[in-house]
């Protein structure tokens, strides 16, 4: 008999709201341009939608996530049952889009809600919360920095839950000293370099969550100086992306395995290699 999915998360709203309302007075950003278009009202209906979200698909898959974990099978990380449909929900609902900005497609709402959004999907299942975590640290800086043919192929996959991100800093020599790492990065042409190193201890490194995974990885540039003045970050996709939006050829991003951990089970932990076969390709 399947074991019966039990839901161990609270939230008490009325202490959120005291934080948002009483506390930082947050309502006083509507009153600014950029937050005119928002409401005390739609802040709390986002609120609240995140809240049953927590109680009915995240809260009940945590517990069972954890004690069933991440598989690796044939170089390939399987997540646990019930996540890529919580996936799916989450990006449908918008949730990690509200304080995006309009420009790019999100909802432009305040931080500090959003905060709170967070707080709430990390406590019902923060396993499953590092996947959007991750995906939203990345689509940031791709929105940020990135040229505008990749914002292209990239920004609206992520926005929309087709393709997920990760940060990947650690190396196995080179963890509280990022600066020592070794990956390295060749020009090809233009912004297009060629990627070779390992990565460990990848949060979200890979899963079966999405059609693509974006990798924001630090590498060292040929003639660099040493030290993390050398540094650059590219954006690596596990799957290269055509100019239609596309899939392409893989793009030489191996996970080498991941790790076995006390907690967190669902969220995988990769050991990643990049270039293994010299075809990895990444955007500065």
């Amino acid at each position: 008999m399947a074991e019966a999915a039990i839901n161990f998360f609270k939230a008490d709203l009325r202490s959120l709201q005291f934080t948002l309302y009483e506390h930082f007075q947050i309502q006083r950003l509507f009153e600014y341009d950029y937050y005119s278009h928002m409401s005390r009202e739609e802040c709390d209906a986002v609120i609240d939608q995140c809240y049953r979200f927590c109680n009915e698909v995240l809260g009940p898959l945590n517990q069972i996530g954890d004690r069933v974990g991440c598989r690796f099978e044939n170089g390939q990380v399987k997540t646990p049952e019930g996540f890529r449909e919580a996936w799916k929900k989450l990006y449908e609902l918008g949730l990690p889009n509200f304080p995006v900005p309009m420009a790019i497609g999100g909802f432009q709402g305040p931080v500090s809600v959003h905060v709170i959004l967070q707080e709430m999907l990390s406590g019902a299942n923060v396993a499953f919360n590092m996947y959007p975590g991750l995906t939203h640290g990345a689509l940031e800086l791709i929105a940020e920095f990135a040229l505008e043919r990749e914002k292209k192929l990239f920004l609206e996959p992520m926005m929309n839950g087709r393709f997920s991100g990760t940060m990947c800093l650690s190396e196995p020599h080179a963890g509280s000293d990022v600066g020592a790492l070794t990956t390295k990065a060749v020009r090809i042409e233009g912004n297009r370099y060629k990627i070779q190193g390992t990565k460990c201890w990848i949060s979200a490194g890979d899963h079966d969550l999405t059609e693509n995974i974006v990798h924001m990885v630090l590498a060292r540039v040929e003639g660099a100086p040493p030290g993390t003045k050398g540094l650059s970050l590219f954006i690596v996709p596990k799957i290269r992306v055509n100019d239609d939006g596309s899939l392409g050829e893989p793009n030489d991003v191996v996970t080498a395995s991941i790790e076995h951990k006390l907690g967190i089970n669902a969220s995988a932990t990769a050991v990643l290699n990049f270039g293994e076969n010299d075809r990895c390709e990444g955007y500065l």
